[in-house]
């Protein structure tokens, strides 16, 4: 299968090691043109926690550019999927320069991003391609440029988007679920656990409550996740974050699960030395996804009439970590 995969970080080379070692022809697109220079020269290796043997993969057996070469590439040469792993920061500011000429094209997208936002503004921007959206559990840690570790294996729940969209007939429903089925054939070769789901939009907005409730706390503290559990100061600021966005999704009639405090305490303990995406940004000095994880959520109590004091001041403080970055 060919396959794009535009970002170059840590899930995304991820995803071109293990898909490339199973035999699958992979252009991955980044946006540095050191980190391409890197890849074509040192190739692209992917090592486990565990004692699996580390995959080698060298720089001639892939397509690595920078992401401005996509369009012109995509248009001249197509690829059966399109994966986007960039952060929501980039999908938003920067992508859509370089995936504006394929609007009139009908391809193939699958999305990994954290939050909410990213679907609807792909779906105005490109009428004509079959979206599909991605909750993920893998955890990968990029070491360098060129090297990745795969810190922990998840399952990935690929869905159609919007989720109406596939209870309807249209035309080229068939083709689309064999196209669905050949990616999740693909990455399940890869190694990884791929399942289709009719209820991905439910599985976005539960993982949107782990992260808001996780992610910047453990930024703003600058702890692994497993750290949010050793102080009862640190788990009543947990508690009332996830309180107020509860009382968001039950303004807004949205879905949750009974035990969903309890789903976040086994995932901080489940996950207890990782460093959260949210983390690795502010250590980085890059943006963070803040705007659409916690800020999705100020958003939809806004749209109801509520207000939701902590989740803003939380949005606040994140993204004043990295004011002067920008």
């Amino acid at each position: 299968m060919k396959i794009d995969i535009i970002g170059a970080g840590s899930l995304g080379l991820l995803l071109a090691g293990k898909l490339i070692h199973a035999g699958n022809e992979v252009r991955l697109w980044c946006r540095s043109v050191e980190q391409c220079r890197e890849l074509s020269n040192s190739g692209l290796s992917v090592s486990f926690e565990d004692d699996q043997a580390e995959i080698e993969i060298s720089g001639d057996q892939f397509v690595s550019a920078p992401v401005r070469e996509f369009p012109a590439t995509y248009l001249r040469e197509p690829s059966e999927w399109i994966v986007i792993t960039v952060k929501q920061d980039i999908l938003h500011h920067v992508l859509p320069e370089f995936l504006s000429p394929l609007r009139q094209q009908q391809t193939y997208i699958v999305c990994f991003q954290n939050g909410l936002g990213h679907m609807e503004m792909l779906q105005e921007l490109l009428p004509y391609a079959d979206l599909y959206a991605v909750v993920t559990t893998e955890a990968a840690k990029r070491k360098t440029l060129t090297k990745v570790i795969h810190a922990g294996k998840g399952e990935s729940w690929l869905g159609k988007w919007p989720v109406e969209k596939q209870m309807v007939g249209e035309h080229h429903k068939e083709q689309d679920e064999i196209q669905a089925i050949s990616l999740l054939g693909a990455l399940s070769l890869a190694g990884f656990t791929a399942l289709l789901s009719k209820e991905v939009d439910t599985m976005i907005y539960r993982k949107l409550l782990i992260n808001a409730v996780i992610n910047p706390l453990t930024a703003i503290w600058r702890i692994p996740n497993g750290g949010l559990l050793v102080s009862e100061q640190r788990m009543q600021l947990m508690r009332e974050l996830y309180a107020e966005a509860i009382s968001v999704y039950e303004a807004c009639g949205i879905v949750h699960e009974d035990n969903a405090w309890d789903n976040i305490l086994a995932v901080c303990q489940s996950t207890a030395g990782n460093t959260s995406s949210m983390l690795a940004d502010v250590l980085a000095s890059r943006a963070t996804e803040i705007r659409w994880i916690n800020g999705s959520l100020v958003e939809m109590a806004e749209r109801s009439g509520m207000a939701v004091p902590l989740h803003r001041w939380i949005c606040q403080l994140i993204e004043g970590m990295s004011a002067e970055e920008r």
